[in-house]
């Protein structure tokens, strides 16, 4: 996929937003409907704007209060009395209008008074004594794609897969570097994936480091990376590239900081767009 389609219009994500915000519930099933619209899109950049939009959902509209967990527990003993235990946590979370692990870690709450012990049975279901508990909870986060520790590893394995591939691409065209191991071990708290040894020129504009985003940078998460990471490596290091691997939105492009601290691609520029520079000796 080309550079120019990897950077969306804003209209094609308002519609997405649009679109998302009239799902009825969290489900892969109306996941799989907003994907089949959108078929044109790689399906690496609408998962990750979906991922994005319902991370930001839950975070907007679930409460954490003992109240909600102890109501959840209700409605699952109803449907588990009733002998309708086939996805339980899937249906009621379809129903609450959150997302299947979520309703799972608050159903454990609701059950265990104790917020660790929960949170160590969200991530390990084999502790979970009520065997019926604890098949449940593990459907529910199974299916569960978005959201929750098996959303988690898959966002963590999809990073650093695409960190080695760019480490690759840099070797590959004999660009020295130091990665966040070797930077830290001198002191650095806060470092981009790599620091390069000797500075390149991609179509003119001097970088000094390289920063691995496997997602789709919008406004939102984008202004979070801006404050947390990318200011204080362009105060420490100077200007650098950052790479939004799914694409990211075209208003980011008349951001002041984009083409002055750093510059955005969707992949690591091709031999040509580089000027590599020898280091004196």
């Amino acid at each position: 996929m080309s550079e120019i389609q990897n950077v969306m219009k804003i209209e094609e994500y308002n519609a997405i937003v649009e679109d998302f915000n009239k799902l009825p519930s969290f489900s892969r099933k109306c996941e799989n409907e907003l994907k089949k619209k959108y078929a044109h899109l790689s399906p690496f950049t609408l998962g990750s704007i979906i991922s994005l939009l319902v991370q930001r959902s839950m975070k907007h509209s679930y409460r954490k209060s003992p109240l909600i967990s102890s109501k959840y527990h209700e409605f699952y003993e109803g449907l588990m009395k009733e002998k309708k235990n086939d996805n339980v946590i899937i249906q009621l979370s379809d129903c609450q209008g959150i997302s299947p692990a979520l309703f799972a870690r608050s159903l454990l709450q609701g059950v265990y008074s104790d917020s660790t012990v929960a949170k160590k049975y969200i991530k390990d279901t084999t502790l979970i004594e009520d065997k019926d508990l604890a098949y449940q909870v593990f459907l529910g986060i199974m299916n569960d794609n978005q959201y929750g520790p098996y959303a988690d590893i898959i966002k963590q394995s999809i990073g650093l897969e695409y960190e080695l591939r760019l480490e690759r691409e840099l070797r590959l065209m004999n660009i020295t570097f130091s990665d966040e191991n070797v930077l830290r071990s001198r002191g650095y708290d806060k470092t981009p994936d790599f620091k390069l040894d000797v500075p390149i020129a991609i179509d003119g504009f001097i970088v000094n480091w390289v920063e691995s985003k496997a997602l789709f940078g919008d406004e939102e998460n984008h202004s979070g990376y801006l404050k947390e990471q990318l200011l204080c490596y362009w105060n420490r290091f100077g200007p650098g590239l950052v790479i939004y691997w799914f694409g990211y939105l075209e208003t980011l492009n008349s951001t002041p900081e984009v083409n002055s601290m750093f510059i955005l691609r969707t992949s690591f520029p091709d031999k040509a767009s580089i000027t590599q520079y020898k280091l004196d000796v």
